[in-house]
């Protein structure tokens, strides 16, 4: 056997490896959890921010949808959250962390792109995003940007105690996200690969709750004539345990429209 048969032969013995021990994690995170909890970001958040994309479909136009940042950046957020379900499920919560916060990072950045430029193509507003961040106070990065485009909803404002737990989900994103923030606040709980952590593993759940229902709701706020059939599909579910500022956003909007 040549040396080249010889490596290809040990990187497919790593993969088989590799395999078997997300198996072996999927299986543990599903014995601990239960199949509902352990496939909670796909059933519950994939599967609601799906039927947001069918709403928006629904109620408006393919030019309407194509100028639009944050409806063609979809995609990628629903694949963030895709990864964000497969790192839980392989006990990889560092991973989750990292796909949840770009997957809110993705919506608020082109939803106040949307906002700055609404009359533009989508290939201006790409150009001018790039512009904006040059821009820090225009276009911010980090928490400041998610602030700023949820300070910048029409006719709704979050409570206190939402603010307060959206900046906090925040924080956790970011500490466990960030190899150096974790090493320097001293975490009491320490992430090992392979291994189950029940406390890391409801915490990226609590998580996830979070920045899907943050999504949702710059969604809502960018999509208007979605709202009845948004309303439609939510109201037949006993969701609002886990996306209580959608819930409240459109409570809200139908009373203003009522």
């Amino acid at each position: 056997m040549s040396s080249g048969d010889l490596v290809l032969a040990s990187a497919r013995e790593a993969w088989r490896e590799l395999l078997a021990k997300l198996e072996a994690s999927k299986e543990e995170t599903s014995r601990a959890l239960g199949e509902e909890k352990a496939f909670h970001i796909l059933n519950v958040h994939l599967g609601v921010l799906l039927k947001m994309e069918e709403a928006i479909k629904a109620a408006y136009g393919p030019e309407e949808r194509a100028s639009s940042l944050l409806y063609t950046q979809m995609p990628s957020i629903l694949a963030e959250l895709t990864w964000a379900q497969l790192a839980f499920l392989s006990t990889h919560y560092p991973s989750a962390f990292r796909c949840l916060r770009s997957a809110l990072e993705l919506a608020c950045r082109a939803r106040l792109v949307d906002l700055a430029c609404p009359a533009e193509p989508l290939e201006k507003k790409l150009l001018r995003a790039y512009l904006l961040e040059r821009k820090w106070k225009k276009l911010p990065r980090g928490w400041r940007l998610v602030k700023k485009a949820f300070e910048s909803l029409s006719g709704f404002e979050l409570e206190r105690d939402e603010r307060l737990r959206l900046r906090k989900a925040w924080e956790i994103m970011s500490r466990h996200a960030h190899a150096s923030l974790a090493a320097r606040e001293g975490q009491e709980t320490v992430w090992h690969p392979w291994a189950f952590n029940k406390q890391l593993a409801l915490s990226v759940l609590q998580a996830s709750d979070i920045v899907s229902d943050a999504i949702l709701v710059l969604l809502l706020d960018a999509f208007p004539r979605a709202h009845e059939q948004a309303m439609a599909f939510l109201s037949v579910k006993s969701w609002e345990e886990h996306l209580p500022m959608s819930y409240s956003y459109l409570r809200s909007h139908a009373r203003l429209t009522a």
